[in-house]
């Protein structure tokens, strides 16, 4: 199996700890908004 980029793995840690404080994973919108990204859609 291949490594994850570095931005691959920077949204597997933030769903991986979202699920870990809340017990459900983030929405599209939530990654969006932690990374920076312009659109939900982008997540």
């Amino acid at each position: 199996m291949k490594a994850l980029t570095a931005r691959q793995q920077e949204v597997f840690d933030l769903i991986r700890d979202h699920i870990s404080q809340t017990g459900m994973p983030p929405t599209r919108a939530e990654i969006a908004q932690r990374l920076g990204f312009r659109s939900p859609n982008a997540a």
